[in-house]
């Protein structure tokens, strides 16, 4: 028996339910299931595949799940990617802990989720931004700030992207003017005071699964050292163009952290020499 711990908001939990999946297939015998279900809550923006949704939505298969590792006395086992993620030893009666930053356990599934966003968010999308996808080339500009200016629980740091670094980005693409340009952010109001206002530029307020779709049907997008938007991009159904920042959270040390976390998908761009 074998459990993976739902923690973090939505791109976190998006790693983690790709890598109960690859649980489930490298130890087909064995049962897999959610722990702390009760914080996961992917399940109301996406139809998962077969019955995980309802499974997710159970106040009983919460209470249920919460309860086994402790009734079953099973191991914690912490996942860091501090090197690259590659195949290991799966051990039984332990329950798994971390955020799988990667695409690697995505990769590794002979049947891969589709994500699929449910229809009602699709259709608010389509009311709010349809046409102007239709009848425009787009680039969005996801802007992370608030919780990065002081990120972690015992040494707080700055892992915020510099504002220069999305400006150089921004205005390296040819023929911008031909672009709607798009700007989604947790603190719009200083975005808008760094970008001046332009006719072709739009300012997102809205809820996170818009936002997340907003990220995803761009022709091109320039993005923050967010799982959020890192997912948004990586589910596009389009052949898009990414610009991410290099080494992730790693980019003032020059050393990618998490380990794994810059897949060939992206563009890979150096943040310091770039905002500089």
């Amino acid at each position: 028996m074998i459990g993976v711990k739902f923690d973090g908001r939505l791109g976190n939990q998006l790693f983690q339910y790709v890598f109960l999946k690859y649980l489930k297939q490298r130890e087909p015998g064995t049962t897999v299931f959610f722990t702390n279900p009760h914080h996961a809550y992917i399940q109301k923006y996406f139809d998962l595949e077969g019955n995980d949704n309802a499974l997710l939505a159970s106040k009983a298969y919460s209470a249920i799940t919460r309860s086994l590792p402790f009734l079953l006395q099973l191991k914690q086992v912490y996942i860091h990617n501090w090197i690259i993620p590659k195949e290991f030893v799966v051990k039984n009666w332990s329950v798994y802990v971390g955020y799988f930053q990667s695409d690697y356990y995505y990769q590794q599934l002979q049947q891969k989720p589709i994500f699929k966003i449910k229809q009602t968010y699709r259709d608010d999308f389509e009311n709010l931004y349809g046409k102007l996808y239709r009848e425009n080339k787009t680039v969005v500009v996801h802007i992370r700030r608030t919780d990065y200016m002081n990120y972690g629980e015992r040494r707080k740091r700055d892992i915020s992207l510099p504002m220069a670094y999305f400006k150089k980005r921004l205005n390296a693409i040819e023929n911008l003017q031909d672009y709607k340009v798009i700007f989604v952010s947790d603190d719009i109001k200083h975005v808008k005071e760094v970008f001046t206002t332009k006719p072709n530029y739009v300012f997102s307020e809205n809820n996170e699964i818009i936002d997340f779709q907003v990220i995803q049907n761009a022709d091109i997008s320039i993005i923050s050292n967010s799982t959020f938007a890192w997912w948004a991009s990586y589910l596009s159904p389009k052949k898009k163009v990414v610009y991410a920042p290099k080494n992730w959270f790693g980019f003032k040390i020059n050393a990618e952290h998490p380990r794994g976390i810059m897949t060939d998908k992206f563009v890979w761009c150096d943040v310091l020499e770039e905002a500089y």
